[in-house]
Protein backbone atom coordinates (compact mmCIF):
# COMPACT_ATOMS: atom_id res chain seq x y z
CA UNK A 1 0.00 0.00 0.00
CA UNK A 2 1.34 3.47 -0.75
CA UNK A 3 1.71 5.79 1.97
CA UNK A 4 1.18 9.28 1.89
CA UNK A 5 3.89 10.43 3.68
CA UNK A 6 5.88 8.45 0.67
CA UNK A 7 3.97 10.99 -1.53
CA UNK A 8 3.66 14.61 0.09
CA UNK A 9 0.77 16.51 -1.46
CA UNK A 10 1.57 20.27 -2.32
CA UNK A 11 -1.32 22.70 -1.75
CA UNK A 12 -1.65 26.54 -2.04
CA UNK A 13 -2.96 28.29 1.26
CA UNK A 14 -3.85 31.45 2.45
CA UNK A 15 -2.21 31.36 5.80
CA UNK A 16 -3.03 33.35 9.08
CA UNK A 17 -0.95 33.35 11.98
CA UNK A 18 -1.80 35.23 15.26
CA UNK A 19 -0.80 35.97 18.44
CA UNK A 20 -1.76 37.22 21.90
CA UNK A 21 -0.40 39.77 22.94
CA UNK A 22 1.68 40.26 26.74
CA UNK A 23 0.75 35.97 27.21
CA UNK A 24 3.86 36.03 29.33
CA UNK A 25 3.23 38.51 31.41
CA UNK A 26 -0.19 37.88 31.53
CA UNK A 27 0.27 33.99 32.68
CA UNK A 28 3.14 34.77 35.24
CA UNK A 29 0.55 37.18 36.47
CA UNK A 30 -1.99 34.58 37.25
CA UNK A 31 -0.08 32.45 38.70
CA UNK A 32 1.34 34.78 40.91
CA UNK A 33 -2.26 34.76 42.05
CA UNK A 34 -3.08 31.26 41.17
CA UNK A 35 -5.23 31.83 38.71
CA UNK A 36 -4.25 30.12 36.13
CA UNK A 37 -6.83 27.91 35.28
CA UNK A 38 -8.33 31.19 33.95
CA UNK A 39 -5.96 31.24 31.36
CA UNK A 40 -6.54 27.69 30.42
CA UNK A 41 -10.33 28.12 30.06
CA UNK A 42 -9.42 31.09 27.45
CA UNK A 43 -7.18 28.85 25.28
CA UNK A 44 -10.28 26.05 25.51
CA UNK A 45 -12.63 29.05 24.68
CA UNK A 46 -10.24 30.19 21.54
CA UNK A 47 -9.96 26.55 20.15
CA UNK A 48 -13.88 26.50 20.64
CA UNK A 49 -14.47 29.65 19.02
CA UNK A 50 -12.10 28.63 15.98
CA UNK A 51 -13.57 25.29 15.32
CA UNK A 52 -16.78 26.59 15.35
CA UNK A 53 -16.26 29.33 12.82
CA UNK A 54 -13.61 26.98 10.89
CA UNK A 55 -17.05 25.78 8.82
CA UNK A 56 -18.93 29.24 8.77
CA UNK A 57 -15.46 30.65 7.32
CA UNK A 58 -13.95 27.31 5.43
CA UNK A 59 -10.80 27.16 7.23
CA UNK A 60 -8.96 24.57 9.45
CA UNK A 61 -6.89 24.82 11.89
CA UNK A 62 -3.56 23.54 11.96
CA UNK A 63 -1.01 24.08 14.91
CA UNK A 64 -1.27 25.65 18.29
CA UNK A 65 1.38 27.86 18.70
CA UNK A 66 1.57 28.34 22.28
CA UNK A 67 0.10 31.69 22.69
CA UNK A 68 -1.11 31.50 19.18
CA UNK A 69 -2.60 29.86 16.15
CA UNK A 70 -1.87 29.23 12.49
CA UNK A 71 -5.15 28.85 10.27
CA UNK A 72 -5.00 27.94 7.02
CA UNK A 73 -7.90 29.26 4.19
CA UNK A 74 -8.55 27.87 0.79
CA UNK A 75 -6.47 30.21 -1.83
CA UNK A 76 -9.13 31.50 -3.53
CA UNK A 77 -10.69 33.03 -0.18
CA UNK A 78 -12.68 36.12 -0.67
CA UNK A 79 -11.24 39.23 0.91
CA UNK A 80 -14.69 39.77 2.41
CA UNK A 81 -14.70 36.11 4.04
CA UNK A 82 -11.05 37.31 5.82
CA UNK A 83 -11.79 39.96 6.56
CA UNK A 84 -15.38 39.30 8.26
CA UNK A 85 -13.36 36.66 9.81
CA UNK A 86 -11.00 38.86 12.22
CA UNK A 87 -13.30 41.82 12.61
CA UNK A 88 -15.85 39.23 14.41
CA UNK A 89 -12.50 37.21 16.04
CA UNK A 90 -11.02 41.08 17.01
CA UNK A 91 -14.69 42.12 19.04
CA UNK A 92 -15.46 38.29 20.40
CA UNK A 93 -11.60 38.38 22.16
CA UNK A 94 -11.52 42.14 23.47
CA UNK A 95 -14.85 41.42 25.10
CA UNK A 96 -14.27 38.04 26.40
CA UNK A 97 -10.70 38.93 27.89
CA UNK A 98 -11.89 41.80 29.46
CA UNK A 99 -14.27 39.26 31.89
CA UNK A 100 -11.98 36.56 31.74
CA UNK A 101 -9.01 37.57 32.44
CA UNK A 102 -7.91 41.21 32.64
CA UNK A 103 -10.44 41.75 35.59
CA UNK A 104 -8.13 38.86 37.41
CA UNK A 105 -4.74 40.82 36.84
CA UNK A 106 -2.83 42.60 39.92
CA UNK A 107 -0.95 44.55 36.97
CA UNK A 108 -2.46 44.23 33.47
CA UNK A 109 -0.38 44.54 30.77
CA UNK A 110 -0.45 47.84 28.54
CA UNK A 111 -1.02 45.89 25.72
CA UNK A 112 -3.27 43.38 25.28
CA UNK A 113 -4.98 41.90 22.22
CA UNK A 114 -3.57 39.80 19.34
CA UNK A 115 -2.39 40.35 16.09
CA UNK A 116 -2.10 38.80 12.77
CA UNK A 117 0.32 37.56 9.52
CA UNK A 118 -0.96 36.76 6.44
CA UNK A 119 0.41 34.94 3.42
CA UNK A 120 -0.68 32.73 0.67
CA UNK A 121 1.16 30.13 -1.12
CA UNK A 122 2.19 26.77 -1.76
CA UNK A 123 2.82 23.91 1.13
CA UNK A 124 3.59 20.83 1.31
CA UNK A 125 1.40 18.69 2.92
CA UNK A 126 2.44 15.43 4.60
CA UNK A 127 2.31 13.07 7.48
CA UNK A 128 4.57 12.91 10.41
CA UNK A 129 4.38 10.69 13.72
CA UNK A 130 0.38 10.14 12.42
CA UNK A 131 -0.33 13.91 12.00
CA UNK A 132 -0.91 15.99 8.84
CA UNK A 133 1.97 18.69 8.67
CA UNK A 134 2.54 21.43 6.60
CA UNK A 135 5.89 23.56 5.32
CA UNK A 136 6.47 26.22 2.85
CA UNK A 137 7.56 29.34 3.09
CA UNK A 138 4.23 31.08 3.54
CA UNK A 139 3.69 29.36 6.95
CA UNK A 140 7.33 31.14 7.67
CA UNK A 141 6.40 34.70 5.96
CA UNK A 142 2.98 34.92 8.29
CA UNK A 143 4.59 33.97 11.16
CA UNK A 144 7.62 36.23 10.95
CA UNK A 145 5.26 38.99 9.87
CA UNK A 146 2.97 38.40 13.16
CA UNK A 147 5.95 38.31 15.13
CA UNK A 148 7.04 41.91 13.20
CA UNK A 149 3.80 44.13 13.49
CA UNK A 150 5.80 45.36 16.92
CA UNK A 151 8.94 46.80 15.59
CA UNK A 152 8.10 50.32 15.10
CA UNK A 153 4.72 50.43 16.34
CA UNK A 154 3.89 50.66 19.49
CA UNK A 155 0.28 49.95 19.83
CA UNK A 156 0.34 46.27 17.66
CA UNK A 157 -2.63 44.97 19.16
CA UNK A 158 -5.65 44.17 16.42
CA UNK A 159 -3.37 44.83 13.09
CA UNK A 160 -2.24 42.74 10.67
CA UNK A 161 0.97 42.35 8.14
CA UNK A 162 -0.46 41.59 4.93
CA UNK A 163 2.17 40.35 2.29
CA UNK A 164 1.95 42.89 -0.52
CA UNK A 165 1.02 40.48 -3.37
CA UNK A 166 -1.63 39.28 -1.62
CA UNK A 167 -3.14 42.90 -0.46
CA UNK A 168 -2.95 43.81 -4.79
CA UNK A 169 -5.60 41.04 -4.80
CA UNK A 170 -7.83 41.46 -1.51
CA UNK A 171 -7.33 45.36 -1.43
CA UNK A 172 -10.95 46.15 -2.12
CA UNK A 173 -12.19 44.62 0.49
CA UNK A 174 -9.85 46.56 3.30
CA UNK A 175 -11.57 49.79 2.57
CA UNK A 176 -12.60 51.77 5.15
CA UNK A 177 -9.85 49.82 7.45
CA UNK A 178 -6.96 51.91 8.14
CA UNK A 179 -4.05 50.86 5.79
CA UNK A 180 -0.43 51.81 5.98
CA UNK A 181 3.17 50.61 3.74
CA UNK A 182 5.72 49.15 5.67
CA UNK A 183 8.66 47.28 5.44
CA UNK A 184 10.07 45.01 7.13
CA UNK A 185 13.10 42.81 7.97
CA UNK A 186 12.25 39.00 8.45
CA UNK A 187 14.69 36.62 9.75
CA UNK A 188 15.76 34.28 7.51
CA UNK A 189 13.45 35.83 4.53
CA UNK A 190 13.87 37.61 1.16
CA UNK A 191 18.32 37.14 2.06
CA UNK A 192 17.68 39.64 4.76
CA UNK A 193 16.03 42.41 2.48
CA UNK A 194 13.32 44.40 3.35
CA UNK A 195 9.84 43.05 2.60
CA UNK A 196 7.07 45.14 1.37
CA UNK A 197 3.74 44.78 2.90
CA UNK A 198 0.21 46.69 4.37
CA UNK A 199 -0.33 46.96 7.87
CA UNK A 200 -4.29 47.31 8.53
CA UNK A 201 -5.87 47.98 11.60
CA UNK A 202 -8.88 45.61 12.47
CA UNK A 203 -8.89 48.31 15.83
CA UNK A 204 -12.35 47.12 17.47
Amino acid sequence: MTREQDHPKIVKKIVLAFDICSSTSIIEDLHKTENIIKWRDFLIWIKNYLQKKSEEYDFSIYKFTGDGWILLFDPNTSGKNLVNFIQQFCRQFKMRYKRKIEDFLETPPSLSGINFGIDRGSLIRFIMNDKIEFVGRAINVACRLQSSIKDKDKSPQYKALVTKPLYQDLRSSFKGLKQTKVRRRLRNIAEGKEVHCMKISFET
